[in-house]
């Protein structure tokens, strides 16, 4: 009995050994497996780490690299949007903003090119905040000055081609196209940080542009109304300077014409007048009339008696005569006017007015003589240096008219 107990003690003791032998393998079999599992985890971590492969796998390393490559090209805010979306694949195993990449760099051309309209800049350059994160204030600066750098020489050549080809038909639409360009200079202008766009050759260029365009259309129009109120105008059409005031030369022409000929018959009415109120005047001149006498040559006695005939006055004016009593000639620095010795025998040098110049003289005219003094003992140096200069200081003379007053001379034309 005893010996059959110790057998069943010992199968029991047994059960309990194995059924302990079975948890341990159990447990070390799951500690092995999560061993494993957490080994290929970190493995394949590792292994995406060493070899700089993304987590996603629907784009290449190669096609990264070279969306992300640095060009001589690219401007400050595209290097850094490359850098951004290499960094955050790197270093953080995303490749979103690479995928975005070109995109955005799209986005971002059209701007800095100028492809953009006026009117959707800035809708576009607060889009382009929204979607790029990496974007600040300053560079939105950077992008406007850019814009504005590509977009201000488009406008002007667009402008300018149409002005060169335009006509005055032409002007309404050139004027919608030149407001276009005035307001985005003003935007420009009144746009701070733009100084640099300013200063710009095409923003000058453009400004330019827009003074002559205006100065045609003030032109023109300034023409127009004149040519409109001919009948009312007093002075001629100057010449045009502009393009579009030189289109409008042939109405220019017919209008000063006009008035040219509207001038002269006022003008020939006004002398008709003038001739008509002068007539009187005129007959009673020339019914007084008398040839003008030439008695240059003559004596004072003859010449008198010839110029009481003709009922003229004359006036008598003394000069030096050539020669000393002596023989000795006179120099001629010490020769002028001087008073007449009232010698009738002297000849007459000249006459004013001469018969060369009128034909007739009024009666009771004035004719002025010069006469050559009968010669003069020579005297010393010292009288004729005292006498010179009396005479240079005292250049008026004393005249002898024929008649107790002098008149002034009046001539009348042939």
């Amino acid at each position: 009995m005893k010996k059959k107990k110790r057998v069943r003690l010992s199968k029991t003791k047994n059960k309990k050994y194995r059924k302990i032998s079975k948890s341990w393998k159990m447990f070390f079999y799951s500690f092995f497996v999560m061993v494993s599992l957490v080994s290929a985890y970190l493995f394949f971590k590792a292994y995406h780490y060493i070899n700089d492969i993304p987590e996603a796998q629907n784009i290449t390393q190669e096609e990264i690299y070279r969306l992300t490559r640095i060009e001589e090209t690219d401007t400050r805010l595209i290097r850094s949007l490359k850098n951004d979306a290499f960094e955050s694949w790197l270093y953080e195993a995303n490749d979103e903003k690479v995928k975005k990449l070109a995109k955005n760099k799209e986005l971002l051309l059209e701007v800095m090119e100028g492809n953009t309209d006026v009117s959707d800049i800035d809708n576009a350059m607060s889009d382009i905040k929204r979607r790029i994160d990496i974007v600040e204030d300053i560079d939105i600066e950077e992008l406007y000055v850019l814009y504005y750098k590509s977009i201000l020489p488009k406008k002007y050549n667009e402008l300018m081609a149409v002005f060169q080809n335009a006509t005055i038909a032409d002007s309404e639409k050139m004027s919608k196209e030149a407001q276009d360009l005035l307001d985005l200079l003003h935007k420009i202008y009144n746009q701070e940080g733009m100084l640099t766009v300013t200063n710009e050759q095409s923003f000058k260029k453009s400004v330019s542009l827009l003074d002559d365009i205006n100065d045609n259309i003030i032109e023109a129009n300034k023409i127009t109304d004149q040519v409109f109120s001919y009948a009312s105008l007093i002075e001629t059409i100057p010449e045009p300077n502009t393009k579009f005031g030189m289109e409008l030369g042939d109405y220019i022409d017919r209008t000063n014409s006009y008035i040219q000929s509207k001038t002269m018959v006022e003008e020939f009415k006004k002398k008709y007048s003038e001739l008509q109120s002068d007539l009187e005047t005129n007959e009673r001149l020339i019914k007084r009339s008398v040839n003008m006498p030439d008695i240059v040559g003559m004596t004072v006695k003859e010449a008198k008696e010839e110029i009481n005939q003709l009922d003229l006055n004359l006036s008598i004016q003394g000069y030096t005569n050539t020669m000393y009593k002596s023989g000795e000639s006179v120099p001629e620095n010490i020769r002028g006017t001087e008073s007449w010795d009232r010698n009738e025998k002297d000849l007459i040098l000249k006459q004013d007015p001469s018969s060369q110049s009128y034909k007739y003289i009024v009666k009771g005219s004035t004719v002025t003589i010069v006469v050559e003094n009968q010669p003069v003992e020579k005297r010393t140096q010292s009288s004729e240096s005292s006498s010179s200069s009396t005479s240079n200081s005292n250049s008026s003379t004393t005249s002898e008219t024929t008649s107790s007053s002098t008149e002034e001379t009046t001539s009348s034309d042939d």
